[in-house]
């Protein structure tokens, strides 16, 4: 079933390398008892998963000022409920969800990156030798295990089908040697911006090993060595990939906000119209977006952003709904008339400090 979900998603979607992640301000633990004392407890480490999900980052609760604001963490919660586990006698899970502005507010006064909920789809091929047959990931309950682990940290993972294509494209030998060659090949058909390909051999009764390296097209991040049990290894690793991931999406530094330029072509109606300004108006970066002008099928927009227009077009990027162009090239008459338009804005202008700068980006409606 899982395989002709994901076949029919594959066939039938708009391409995107971007999915909208769900649940970033709750998770879940498992406790022994519903009492006051042992939730007031629990709840401290399900916001530690979810600061680290929400920032990409599981080192910010580091910061012992961060750590006292957060410490009455029941300020946070906007709700909790229990969950009685049959397999385990006596134990509940509990899941927790907290209050987004309330969060986001206090992490922003601590300069704590917000990563929004729109984050880049990641491919993972995954060889595993547990000992007896060297085989890609396809048991139910290691999937399982994979899937939680990247939700914890707040991952879109995409698991490739395995179907006759991908078996002709790519064996487990293949990704056991690491050729990443075949890997990017056997990838183009998951229109993915990130892929994640490793090795994962059982060591012992409850010990793994685990080898695995990020790529962004033909771009490699450090290669990741990690050994445990199943559950660490996986965290270690989609730990890594998502700090590497929100340096690109949500990098640290001062986030202020200005104006960008935002030309668009293509716009064929109304209805792309609103589509395109409803879906910037959308991203995380974006706080404010004004239109400015429609000529033909030319659509001008004015957009307040946060942070730095290189990560907007990050952002952007990941979905097919706007496409990157070249901006338009001058006619020799405007070349003149911009030539001249520039000496008489220098000889009348009074010195003093200069305008400031408005980047404008050209994109075309997909």
């Amino acid at each position: 079933m899982r395989y002709l979900i994901a076949f029919l998603l594959l066939i039938l979607s708009v391409p995107s390398y971007a999915v909208p992640l769900e649940g970033l301000y709750s998770a879940s633990t498992v406790v022994t008892d519903q009492s006051q004392a042992v939730r007031n407890a629990a709840m401290k480490e399900v916001l530690k998963t979810v600061v680290q999900k929400v920032s990409g980052r599981p080192q910010e609760l580091d910061n012992p000022s961060l750590q006292a604001v957060l410490s009455n963490v029941g300020s946070y919660v906007e709700q909790f409920q229990y969950e009685t586990l049959e397999e385990e006698e006596s134990s509940y899970r509990l899941t927790v969800s907290f209050q987004k502005t309330a969060l986001d507010n206090v992490l922003q006064q601590f300069s704590v990156p917000i990563w929004g909920k729109n984050r880049p789809e990641i491919l993972l091929w995954l060889a595993i030798d547990d000992g007896s047959s060297r085989h890609m990931l396809v048991d139910e309950p290691m999937t399982k295990a994979v899937l939680t682990a990247a939700s914890d940290v707040g991952l879109a993972i995409t698991l490739p089908l395995l179907d006759l294509n991908d078996r002709r494209a790519l064996s487990a030998e293949d990704v056991w040697a690491g050729f990443s060659d075949q890997v990017l090949n056997a990838s183009k058909r998951y229109s993915v911006k990130h892929i994640i390909y490793g090795r994962l051999r059982k060591v012992s009764a409850n010990e793994w090993r685990l080898t695995a390296q990020l790529m962004n097209g033909r771009k490699r991040y450090s290669m990741l060595v990690q050994k445990g049990n199943m559950r660490h290894v996986l965290m270690a690793l989609f730990s890594e990939t998502a700090e590497s991931l929100a340096d690109i999406y949500a990098p640290r530094g001062t986030v202020h906000q200005h104006q960008v330029k935002i030309h668009i072509s293509e716009v064929s109606d109304l209805d792309k119209m609103v589509e395109v300004t409803d879906y910037l108006a959308s991203l995380d970066r974006v706080k404010a977006v004004a239109w400015k002008a429609l000529q033909g099928t030319k659509l001008e927009l004015l957009l307040t952003i946060s942070g730095e227009v290189t990560v907007l077009k990050e952002i952007i990027s990941l979905n097919k709904i706007l496409l990157l162009t070249e901006p338009p090239l001058l006619s020799s008459e405007q070349v003149l008339q911009v030539g001249k338009d520039f000496t008489l804005k220098q000889s009348i202008e009074p010195i003093g400090l200069p305008s400031p700068k408005i980047d404008t980006l050209y994109y075309r409606a997909n």
